[in-house]
């Protein structure tokens, strides 16, 4: 494994440059109480999002991706429980500020948009109403502040006259674009998207992400998009950061890992994206699905379906490691000796 170091073994400065840094996931342990007990999905996970950028998150449904970003959000309701670690939003602990405080934080300096984000709307009150109800959250005139509201519709490009409407009397991607409207009211410095665009027809969800990218570029903001569509990252993203079994097998610039993915899995999805012009018979395709995580592996998590592992990769847990490029994190015992000819 020439070229590549443990992350463990990097120096404190080079891997926590708290002023590059919006969001340092420190140690981070969730789960979810069941039938059988607490059930660990993500253990000890460690990320840094630098700001001013779309950073991406991506992975099969089922690796951790929405618990994740509920997570970061400190937005982790029962079942569910943070069991360890914690979350630094410009450098400051979520976990340790007070209710009052996380609020002012939250549509403030730090928006949500979850899954189904349409259903979060109230279906009997009026967009402009709505509005209003965030403004008054946050301690703010809702009169005095009207023209925030309109130029956060406009800044979608809605017509300010869905602030009379209905939810209903909305279209879908008219709904999704009063929500992440919502969310950028108050001007916060990052935003969690968490699959914006799910249930959104093709052409649709075109116009959104290109309006999305549009936005975070006039507004500087941190993105962290979400999706298990890596064709849609590869559209928007800057870096990217591949889940899987709750925890980070590859980490890096969207040019690096489309180039030269230094994990299995990473690889797979890669070749399992369709392209124009390619026979369906030349996908690669992966076996089976996500693992049980009430199941205690030893060894790497993608072990029971990677085509390149040995015997060893199932008695060993590889750590996050860093390739000789800048900023590119992988998990593999086997890189880059699994690598076919042609990756």
């Amino acid at each position: 494994m020439k070229g590549s170091q443990s992350v463990k073994q990097q120096s404190k400065a080079e891997f926590n440059k708290s002023l590059e840094n919006i969001i340092e996931v420190r140690d981070l342990s969730v789960g979810y109480h069941g039938e059988d007990g607490f059930v660990t999905i993500i253990e000890g996970l460690n990320l840094n999002i630098r700001r001013n950028i779309i950073f991406g998150i991506a992975g099969e449904s089922g690796s951790g991706k929405s618990t994740l970003a509920a997570a970061i959000f400190r937005n982790v309701k029962y079942p569910g429980e943070i069991s360890g670690g914690g979350v630094l939003f410009d450098g400051v602990e979520i976990g340790s500020l007070k209710r009052g405080e996380l609020r002012r934080m939250r549509g403030g300096r730090f928006s949500y948009i979850p899954q189904a984000a349409m259903n979060s709307l109230n279906p009997v009150k009026r967009i402009g109403d709505q509005f209003q109800d965030i403004l008054m959250a946050h301690d703010l005139d809702p009169e005095s502040n009207a023209d925030k509201v309109r130029e956060s519709i406009s800044m979608v490009r809605l017509d300010e006259n869905v602030l009379n409407m209905f939810p209903h009397e909305l279209s879908g991607g008219m709904r999704q674009r009063v929500v992440i409207s919502m969310a950028l009211l108050l001007k916060p410095e990052a935003v969690i998207l968490d699959e914006p665009t799910t249930g959104l027809d093709v052409l649709v969800e075109h116009e959104m992400l290109r309006d999305l990218k549009t936005i975070q570029q006039n507004l500087n903001l941190t993105m962290i998009f979400i999706t298990h569509d890596l064709s849609i990252l590869f559209q928007m993203a800057d870096e990217i950061a591949i889940m899987y079994g709750g925890e980070l097998v590859e980490q890096g610039p969207y040019s690096e890992l489309l180039r030269s993915s230094a994990n299995p899995y990473t690889y797979l999805l890669l070749e399992s994206m369709p392209r124009i012009g390619s026979s369906r018979k030349g996908f690669a395709k992966m076996k089976g699905g996500q693992n049980d995580f009430t199941a205690q592996l030893k060894g790497c998590k993608f072990s029971p379906r990677c085509p390149y592992s040995m015997p060893d990769c199932r008695e060993r847990h590889p750590d996050l490691r860093k390739t000789s490029t800048a900023n590119h994190y992988y998990r593999c015992h086997r890189y880059p000796e699994w690598k076919p000819a042609n990756a």
